[in-house]
């Protein structure tokens, strides 16, 4: 959990070189190299945000906080930068400030038949304005009941379509990428944000998405971030010092520990949150001395594989440890 909040990107056309194995992956044919790196971008939140929905739905009862959750990949003409807006507003057919940039299959959203390019109108009868933008957008998706149907109505090549879905509750958390060519991730406690680098050096494996989505949810389901900010932990420059390193490393092992958990109540392997430590650790490792919040890889991979044995075999999903109970004391 590196980041102490996290604000809307910006995002720069650069190369995207994601090898995906979901639906739209980047064609080597694409027209142009704007269009390919649009679509590599595309590719990746969905990889991204279908690995999350799978985690937040399984991890539902561990969560502090639940929403309506519909599958839906949203993205604002204003997350681009100026110089590429006019040509991602073309490329995504944007017909309201709100586009949906991609739908997870199986997930309501896919059901009710809404689609990738499609634009948001509204939301449950409320409507998306001029000034909307994508953190707006996913409020009115969070706030919805997900006991009820919900209904939405899209544009699709100029024509309105309403649909209804009925909405899967799970934990709130979004997931973005961003553009950088930093091999980090991190969360605020609401949103999670993974750098395309990283998305890039684990070639887009599902299972190496599972193990950096299920350490970051984990920070959100032991509520980390405020329980950080509510010990007065210093996130800046001095956060490897006193008391400030000593908690924010607690819970960095605390998230390790956890994520396995999330994995096996998601259906992936925890056995792979080792390998992914064993294999990418010496290109990751922040060295565990000085300036680090974190144990040295190998000893993140010992700590790992010992919370993996510690899962039992035959319980009942999902599980739930009851140490993390421990989140509803303060950190000190």
């Amino acid at each position: 959990m590196k980041r102490s909040g996290i604000v809307g990107k910006i995002r720069q056309i650069i190369a995207i070189a994601i090898a995906l194995m979901a639906a739209g992956r980047l064609s080597a044919t694409a027209p142009d190299d704007q269009s390919a790196s649009l679509e590599g971008l595309r590719a990746a939140d969905v990889a991204v945000g279908s690995v999350l929905y799978r985690l937040a739905v399984a991890n539902d009862e561990l969560c502090l906080k639940r929403a309506a959750l519909t599958g839906l990949v949203l993205h604002s003409s204003n997350d681009y930068a100026d110089s590429i807006r006019a040509a991602a507003i073309r490329h995504f057919d944007f017909e309201s400030p709100i586009g949906i940039e991609g739908v997870i299959p199986g997930s309501p959203a896919a059901v009710a038949g809404i689609q990738s390019d499609d634009s948001l109108i509204s939301v449950g009868g409320r409507p998306i304005s001029a000034s909307t933008d994508r953190a707006d957008a996913l409020a009115m998706l969070d706030a919805a009941d997900p006991r009820q149907p919900l209904a939405i109505t899209v544009k699709r090549h100029g024509q309105l379509l309403s649909v209804t879905l009925r909405p899967i509750e799970g934990c709130v958390a979004h997931v973005e990428v961003d553009v950088s060519d930093g091999l980090n991730a991190g969360t605020d406690g609401e949103t999670i944000q993974v750098d395309s680098a990283l998305v890039n050096l684990v070639g887009g494996n599902v299972q190496d998405l599972a193990v950096i989505l299920s350490h970051e949810l984990s920070h959100i389901v032991l509520d980390h971030p405020h329980r950080l900010t509510a010990a007065h932990v210093d996130r800046g420059f001095f956060r490897i010092f006193g008391k400030s390193g000593r908690l924010i490393k607690e819970t960095e092992n605390q998230a390790d520990r956890l994520s396995v958990t999330l994995m096996a109540n998601a259906g992936y392997d925890p056995q792979e949150a080792v390998h992914y430590w064993r294999t990418f650790g010496p290109r990751l490792n922040d060295g565990g001395g000085l300036g680090s919040v974190h144990l040295p890889w190998q000893q993140r991979a010992d700590l790992i594989a010992a919370a993996v044995a510690a899962i039992p075999a035959d319980a009942a999903k999902p599980i739930v440890p009851r140490w993390i109970e421990s989140r509803k004391q303060p950190l000190r």
